[in-house]
């Protein structure tokens, strides 16, 4: 079993995206629940060691990430602004993300203004795809969120996204408490 751990941990460790139990798995040649069992016990282990690091299940995956407490110092070390997007970006997304898979016209409709470039600069930054065509005339793009958005948000699913009544309550909030 150590010997496993040892194996699973280190897959994990030089991964650049998160790696599914799947894979794991098949390129260890190893019962899928016995590779659970062991991502179980990682995920655990990582949490209580009073580091800077865990594993986290991101995106379908796992991955090594920074505990949440750390992300300021890590912004000044590596003297990077966080993922920035613009209003427009934010709100594009967030409408793709929750009604997806959705065309550009739909999205128009629900934002009352053109989103051309706001889509453009989500598929160039890959946080949104085509995924197909809706078979109505035109044959317009669908669009879908990635699995690379995922990441940046820190969701393990789609699921994940809270509901529109809580971002309702969010926006109630900072309005009440502007900074």
């Amino acid at each position: 079993m150590n010997d496993l751990k040892n194996k699973v941990e280190a897959i994990i460790f030089i991964s650049e995206s998160p790696v599914k139990s799947k894979e794991i798995a098949n390129f260890l040649d190893e019962d899928i629940k016995a590779i659970n069992e062991t991502l179980k016990i990682l995920v655990e282990e990582w949490k209580n060691r009073g580091n800077s690091i865990k594993i986290e299940e991101i995106a379908g995956g796992f991955q090594f990430r920074t505990k949440e407490e750390y992300k300021e110092i890590l912004i000044e070390y590596v003297n990077k602004k966080p993922y920035k997007l613009s209003r427009a970006g934010l709100e594009v997304v967030g409408i793709i993300a929750k009604k997806q898979p959705i065309t550009k016209i739909e999205i128009d409709k629900i934002r009352g203004v053109d989103s051309v470039g706001a889509i453009n600069v989500l598929i160039e930054r890959e946080l949104i795809e085509v995924i197909g065509e809706k078979d109505v005339p035109g044959r317009p793009y669908l669009y879908s969120t990635t699995e690379l958005f995922l990441e940046v948000f820190s969701l393990n699913s789609i699921h994940d996204l809270p509901g529109i009544e809580e971002f309702d309550d969010y926006e109630k909030e900072v309005d009440k408490n502007p900074d």
